[in-house]
C-alpha cells in the first residue's frame, strides 16, 4: 500500500506541476497554506523567501524543516516539501474566497531583486554553468559581468531553467494582482512581518539571510543596462505601484554614480 500511495501521489504531483506549466488559471499561484493557523503565503524567490518558508514550517510544525526525520523523507529539503503540498497550487479566485486566511506576500524593487539574482545565482552559485554549451552557440558568456546579465537577460532566462525561475516577474508569481492579499510587506517592513509571525508563534525569529557573498550594488549598473531592466519589468512596477516606481530607482541610481550622467 506504501508503493501504491506514492505511486498515486506522484501522478497527482506532476498533474498539478503541468496544469501549471500550461498556464491553467486553477493552478497559477504557488500557495503556502497553513490550514490550523489560517496563514497564507505567497512565495516569490529573492524576497526573503527561503527565511519565510523556514519560519512558517516552525509555526506550523514547532522546528525547522528536518529531511531526516520520517514524516519529511520525501523531500529533499524544504522549498521541494511546500511545492509538493497537495494544496500548493491555486488560482487567484480561489484565493479571494479564503476571506477567513491571512494572505500576505512580501515585494521587493524589480531592478534590486534582479541584482540580488545575479549576485547569488550567477556569480556566488555559477548556476550558469550548467547551460556553458548552449550559451556559446549563443555567443553569450558563461560568468556575464552584471551589466552583460542585464542586457542578456532574455537570453539566459530562455536557456537556464534557475536564472528563470529566480528572475520571473513577480507580477507572474502573484498571479498579476494584489487584491487578494490582506497584507503586502516590503524589504523594509521585515520587522512588521516578524511582529505578525509571532502572534502565531511567540519568540519566532526569522533566519538570517545570507552574508559575505560577492559585494555587486546599484552603483555597478551601466545605464543602459538600468534602462533595460526597467522596461523588461515594467509589469512589475506597474502592479506594485504603490511600493516601487522607475523614478526613484533612476534617482537613486544616479545619486549612487555621483553626477556621472
Amino acid at each position: 500500500m506504501g508503493f501504491l500511495k506514492r505511486l498515486i501521489d506522484d501522478i497527482r504531483l506532476y498533474c498539478r506541476f503541468s496544469c501549471r506549466r500550461l498556464g491553467l488559471p486553477g493552478y497559477q499561484v504557488h500557495q503556502i497554506y497553513l490550514p490550523e493557523q489560517q496563514l497564507i503565503y505567497i512565495p516569490i524567490p529573492k524576497n526573503a523567501c527561503t527565511s519565510i518558508k523556514h519560519a512558517l514550517h516552525e509555526i506550523e510544525f514547532g522546528r525547522r524543516f528536518d529531511a531526516d526525520l520520517p514524516a519529511f523523507s520525501d523531500y529533499r529539503e524544504h522549498h521541494d516539501y511546500y511545492k509538493k503540498r497537495p494544496a500548493a497550487f491555486t488560482s487567484v479566485s480561489a484565493l479571494r474566497e479564503q476571506t477567513s486566511s491571512t494572505r500576505f506576500a512580501l515585494v521587493r524593487d524589480p531592478v534590486r531583486r534582479l541584482i540580488s539574482c545575479y549576485r547569488n545565482r550567477v556569480v556566488d552559485l555559477g548556476d550558469l554553468t550548467s547551460s556553458r554549451s548552449t550559451l556559446k552557440r549563443l555567443d553569450v558568456p558563461t560568468e556575464p559581468d552584471i551589466n552583460t546579465f542585464f542586457l542578456h537577460l532574455e537570453e539566459y532566462r530562455r536557456v537556464n531553467k534557475s536564472i528563470e525561475h529566480h528572475s520571473r516577474l513577480q507580477s507572474a508569481f502573484l498571479g498579476g494582482t494584489l487584491a487578494y492579499l490582506d497584507r503586502v510587506f516590503t524589504m523594509g517592513d521585515i520587522p512588521e512581518l516578524v511582529a505578525m509571525l509571532r502572534t502565531y508563534k511567540p519568540g519566532l525569529k526569522l533566519r538570517q539571510r545570507k552574508t559575505g557573498g560577492t559585494k555587486i550594488t546599484l552603483a555597478d549598473l551601466s545605464r543602459k543596462a538600468l534602462r533595460h531592466a526597467i522596461d523588461f519589468y515594467s509589469p512589475d512596477y506597474e502592479l506594485l505601484n504603490r511600493y516601487f516606481s522607475p523614478q526613484e530607482i533612476v534617482k537613486e541610481h544616479r545619486k549612487m554614480k555621483r553626477g556621472e550622467f
